[in-house]
């Protein structure tokens, strides 16, 4: 098969995933009632929105300034923030995280490529350690809220298990830790090699400078290290807030806090499963749906709210993208 006829088949495929998943959002909606989604936004008004897109700016830009200090040579932090935020718009659209292409392809402007490679390898290598840290550590903050604001839905064997899934967090950065430790760049580099690839002894040599680099992070960059893991961190806690904040924008202020951290952390462990299923509209406020009610809560609650934080994080990301495009056309008209 020729590869101009295998481009034409991935893109079909993730078109039609794509607008199967949009499909499948329509239903879960229309199954909630799109008249309680109109009454949910119409309570977050416009002020709730401006502080739940301020909320996104604050995650998305501190997940970008981990990214930041993740890059062994860096400059201008904005066009970082704005590549990573276009990385994550293209994650929702297309699917296997395409969008860890698309900020290598855009950060290596001011970092260089292969500096670009490493610092996106790294920021997710760890942020597999600093989500679960933070997972783990809301179950333990739902616990302390349970305990100064006592609330009869707060039960025992959910957080049990809600606890014990939170350990199960911890398993990608373990295997993302085993591939490292494994040399996969190298590994990968001589299969190229096998299969033909030219120039693949040049490769293999960057391919260890790579795993060298990935290995050694945070011996030899203690400091970026530390910075990278605290602003993914704080990011995932500004999440669980934003989470807060709009379910009780939308009219649901009757939860308790406990039981919300609690339902905020099963959610993100749910996303784990659902990153092996190509669609993102949907299946996440699926998982949002499920979550609620596995909590006694109406599903519905959690369709909705998972639905508007998503809404939230397009506009937010966006508007950090478009600032990629506003220096390029101004230069391009200064040209002209």
């Amino acid at each position: 098969m020729e590869a101009k006829t295998r481009t034409k088949l991935k893109n079909l495929l993730r078109f039609l995933l794509f607008i199967t998943s949009l499909v499948i959002l329509f239903f879960l909606l229309r199954g909630i009632g799109f008249d309680k989604l109109a009454d949910a936004f119409v309570k977050v008004g416009w002020g709730g929105a401006v502080i739940l897109i301020c909320c996104g700016f604050l995650e998305n830009g501190s997940d970008a300034l981990g990214l930041y200090f993740a890059l062994p040579k860096r400059k201008s932090f904005l066009y970082i923030f704005s590549s990573n935020c276009m990385g994550a718009l293209t994650n929702y659209v297309i699917p296997w995280e395409v969008g860890e292409l698309v900020k290598v392809g855009m950060i290596k402007s001011v970092a260089g490529s292969e500096n670009s490679i490493k610092g996106v390898v790294l920021w997710n290598y760890v942020y597999k350690l600093s989500k679960g840290c933070a997972l783990f550590a809301m179950v333990l903050l739902s616990l302390f809220f349970s305990l100064v604001m006592p609330d009869v839905s707060y039960k025992m064997d959910k957080f049990w298990l809600i606890a014990a899934c939170s350990m199960l967090g911890f398993l990608p950065y373990f295997g993302m830790m085993i591939l490292i430790k494994s040399n996969i760049s190298v590994k990968i580099v001589k299969l190229l090699k096998l299969l033909g690839k030219k120039n693949s002894d040049e490769l293999i040599k960057k391919a260890e400078q790579m795993d060298h680099d990935l290995k050694l992070f945070k011996k030899e960059r203690p400091s970026d290290y530390r910075k990278t893991f605290w602003m993914q961190y704080f990011a995932r806690h500004v999440s669980l807030l934003t989470f807060i904040l709009c379910t009780y924008f939308a009219g649901f202020d009757s939860y308790a806090i406990s039981v919300l951290i609690l339902i905020h952390c099963a959610i993100n462990l749910g996303n784990y499963i659902s990153a092996f299923i190509p669609m993102k509209f949907g299946v996440g406020e699926g998982i949002g749906y499920i979550m609620f009610a596995f909590f006694g809560l109406p599903g519905e609650v959690g369709g909705l709210v998972t639905f508007i934080l998503r809404i939230k994080a397009i506009i937010a990301m966006s508007i950090v993208s478009s600032l990629i495009i506003i220096p390029q056309t101004k230069e391009k008209n200064d040209k002209i």
